[in-house]
């Protein structure tokens, strides 16, 4: 078999090429390029095209690298239907006037818009933006109404009344604009008909080919659904602030999309005149949701748990199970959480703000309460189970282990002596990984750059360096 195809289905043009090599009968070798792993910019592609991109064609010793041309040389090198790319001049000229239009109208701008709208985004990991988004999607629809209104308004293809190369080129850029949310055929009859032409003159290859496409548009239509939900949920928070850390571990676990507003509380983020029309208490966590404000940390996580569509086990339906979160989340109150924020603040961070040390005999009595909280931890809590509501992690876990964790801080070792709590604590992270580990750098670097130093010692502004 001497031609070979090096494609990826997720490129426009490499279905084109692959529907047309399939629906005239011409043998050749697949070679399949995943452009999602970057296949195309390793050296060994780039030997077989220096331009690293799909589709390229390998022929008797020849590459090519452009689909136009790729598919003009296929209809004279191969014995194909003449309708493809006519020999007759006049007929022939029809179809090369589409295909030389196509690379600044169809071909740029559906291909932009696709890019602008779904790809970039993805790969920047951030919503679109919506002026930019506008922007292509004019030029876009200004093309696609020349397709309606011109190049189909009185025939049955681009080029005439039978199929040809120019119509696979052009209906599989238009399907590709389906992914970043666009239907290309409401409002327009004469194109909406044609696609489904093209279709049924390709069956089944021009099916077979859209396959992994229409996955991609299912995954994007509830991608989008979601963020539709999501995209007004924004976070204010601090990573030194223990339930800040919570909520930010259970919204990135359980991939809820937000927008963060990282504070520093210390410097006083959190008393400006902006910030106390957000949260009147000035305290972090904070959330606002299409316009409903939250602003204590176990009232956010209930909520975020019967807003989205999260794994039971973080926050269960069924009563008990239910009840069994809430038992600990109400004792947290007035145990872990406030002991363990005591120990933190009466020998770490006053003493740093007012620079002169603590009382020893405050720190102990701040430590004989975490002691307390603790021990109940590691022989009540999880004295038969593997996490502090049962056999499954809640936000419960996570509330326990941010609080918990914020007692190294003030130079204190809760697993020490605790080996299920030790344990407990290394399930936790593994679970949530890896924003446990990522929510928890903050105070680990903080906790190194003070190591051996009296807490009074040490000034506000190095936190945040």
């Amino acid at each position: 078999m001497s031609l070979k195809l090096y494609f990826d289905l997720m490129s426009q043009p490499s279905r084109a090429l692959y529907i047309f090599l399939k629906k005239n009968h011409i043998q050749f070798e697949q070679k399949l390029v995943n452009l999602g792993k970057g296949e195309h910019l390793q050296p060994e592609f780039e030997k077989i095209n220096p331009m690293k991109k799909v589709p390229v064609i390998e022929h008797k010793g020849l590459h090519l690298t452009e689909s136009v041309a790729i598919l003009r040389y296929l209809c004279r090198e191969f014995r194909v239907d003449d309708h493809w790319y006519p020999k007759d001049s006049q007929a022939q000229a029809r179809v090369d006037e589409y295909l030389e239009w196509q690379h600044l109208n169809t071909r740029l701008h559906c291909a932009s818009y696709f890019w602008i709208k779904y790809l970039l985004p993805k790969m920047q990991g951030e919503p679109p933006k919506p002026n930019k988004v506008a922007q292509y999607e004019e030029r876009m629809i200004e093309c696609l109404d020349q397709i309606e209104k011109v190049w189909l308004y009185d025939k049955m293809f681009l080029a005439g009344y039978q199929i040809t190369i120019a119509d696979l080129l052009g209906a599989c850029e238009i399907e590709q604009t389906r992914i970043a949310g666009f239907d290309a055929r409401d409002g327009r009859p004469h194109l909406a008909a044609w696609l489904d032409r093209v279709s049924r003159e390709t069956a089944p290859y021009y099916q077979e080919a859209q396959v992994i496409l229409n996955k991609v548009v299912d995954k994007a239509k509830e991608s989008r659904s979601r963020l539709y939900v999501t995209m007004k949920l924004e976070l204010y928070f601090d990573f030194l602030s223990q339930p800040s850390r919570a909520v930010y571990i259970f919204l990135k676990t359980c991939d809820i999309p937000f927008k963060a507003h990282a504070m520093q509380i210390v410097n006083g983020d959190n008393t400006t005149e902006e910030y106390l029309k957000i949260n009147p208490f000035g305290k972090v966590p904070v959330i606002t949701h299409r316009g409903f404000k939250l602003t204590e940390s176990v009232g956010i996580v209930r909520y975020l748990s019967r807003e989205f569509n999260i794994p039971d086990h973080w926050y269960p339906n069924s009563s008990i199970g239910q009840a069994r979160v809430d038992e600990y989340l109400a004792w947290q109150h007035l145990n872990t959480r406030l002991h363990c924020s005591r120990l933190f603040l009466g020998g770490v961070l006053y003493p740093m703000m007012r620079q002169r040390p603590a009382k020893p005999e405050a720190v102990r009595g701040f430590e004989r309460d975490v002691v307390k909280s603790l021990d109940a931890i590691e022989n009540r809590w999880l004295n038969n189970q593997p996490f502090v509501a049962g056999n499954e992690i809640s936000v419960a876990d996570i509330f326990a282990a941010c609080e918990i964790e914020q007692t190294r801080m003030a130079s204190y070792d809760p697993r020490k002596n605790r080996p299920k709590l030790t344990d407990w604590l290394e399930r936790v992270a593994q679970r949530t990984s890896p924003h446990y580990a990522e929510a928890h750098t903050y105070i680990d670097n903080v906790i190194a750059k003070f190591a051996g130093r009296p807490p009074h010692t040490c000034a506000i502004a190095e936190m945040y360096q």
